[in-house]
């Protein structure tokens, strides 16, 4: 059996195309290899994000608790403050008309107010 020339420039160009396509096989292969690093790559930083917001609400809500445990404590301190100044004028009210002692009445000079 003869070969023609046809078939001859037939096979070399298969063999030539043959030649183009093992390196192109080969770099799509390390593309498909940089694929997947770069999808877990992503999950990874999607996971991180899940994590971070998570961490985010739970601060958020952490200080919302902290702040009105604070809040119920300044209100409480403020009454207390009141029921003391109220206190002091009671004391130095009563100590003024019928006392001779000098001292001062208890706690007369607790605040400045």
């Amino acid at each position: 059996m003869m070969f023609s020339l046809a078939e001859a420039l037939l096979f070399a160009a298969l063999v030539a195309t043959t030649a183009c396509l093992v390196p192109m096989y080969m770099r799509l292969k390390r593309l498909d290899r940089y694929h997947a690093q770069y999808r877990d790559m992503v999950d990874w930083s999607a996971s991180a994000l899940v994590g971070a917001s998570n961490a985010v609400q739970s601060f958020a809500q952490d200080g919302r608790v902290v702040l009105e445990d604070l809040s119920r404590e300044i209100e409480c301190a403020k009454v207390a403050l009141a029921e003391l100044k109220a206190e002091r004028i009671r004391l130095a009210n009563a100590a003024q008309p019928g006392s001779a002692s000098p001292e001062p009445a208890v706690g007369g000079n607790l605040t400045s107010a």
